[in-house]
């Protein structure tokens, strides 16, 4: 019976998944979710509460991966601050590869949760991601440059340029590209171009 129960569980998580990724949160249907995974409407409540419980249930894990590494950054970011603390092009790399790893494994539920959240608790996600992007890429420029403290207002528009064009990128290759080896391949391909760039940008200001 446990079997059966776990297998209709997980025929509501996938209905679920797909459901989430083609609507989003907001517009989603908890009967065209029970509907596609062979459930009557009332049965599907007996496994999850409510709307916003099903999708916990989906985006939960990854949204605990990704808090855990939001804060290693954090992290790293703060301890870039002191004055023998080098920040490097490889430094931008390596702390980049955290969220990679995350775009490889769990893409469909980061579509969900980069794109699908809007009417969510998770719906600020994306702006989050943004900023710990910019907070890394000033960094970055702060240190390329020695002596400067902070950056003037030309060089923070460019580090929040900079920022919401990797992040919106890496959204648009969630949303165009299904799991797979083509998806990790856009996705490493993206962050070349970004650091590469930046690197030819630390390069110029020095010359």
């Amino acid at each position: 019976m446990q079997i059966l129960k776990d297998e209709i569980r997980n025929k509501i998580l996938e209905a679920a998944m797909r459901e989430f990724k083609r609507e989003g949160y907001a517009k989603a249907s908890m009967r065209e979710i029970a509907k596609a995974a062979g459930v009557t409407s009332g049965n599907i409540y007996r496994y999850f509460a409510n709307k916003e419980q099903l999708f916990d249930a989906i985006v939960i894990p990854v949204y605990e991966q990704y808090t855990a590494r939001m804060a290693d950054m954090r992290d790293k970011i703060e301890g870039s601050y002191s004055k023998e603390a080098q920040v490097t092009p490889n430094y931008f790399r390596n702390i980049e590869s955290a969220v990679v790893e995350l775009f490889k494994i769990y893409s469909g539920e980061l579509t969900i949760l980069l794109i699908g959240s809007e009417g969510s608790k998770y719906e600020n996600v994306r702006s989050e991601l943004v900023y710990i992007a910019f907070s890394v890429l000033e960094r970055v420029f702060i240190k390329a440059n020695g002596s400067m403290e902070s950056l003037n207002d030309k060089e923070l528009a460019l580090a929040r340029m900079l920022a919401r064009s990797i992040v919106e990128g890496l959204c648009l290759i969630l949303s165009d590209n299904d799991e797979g080896d083509t998806l990790a391949h856009l996705v490493d391909q993206l962050l070349f171009v970004h650091a590469t760039g930046i690197e030819a940008l630390i390069h110029k200001s020095k010359s």
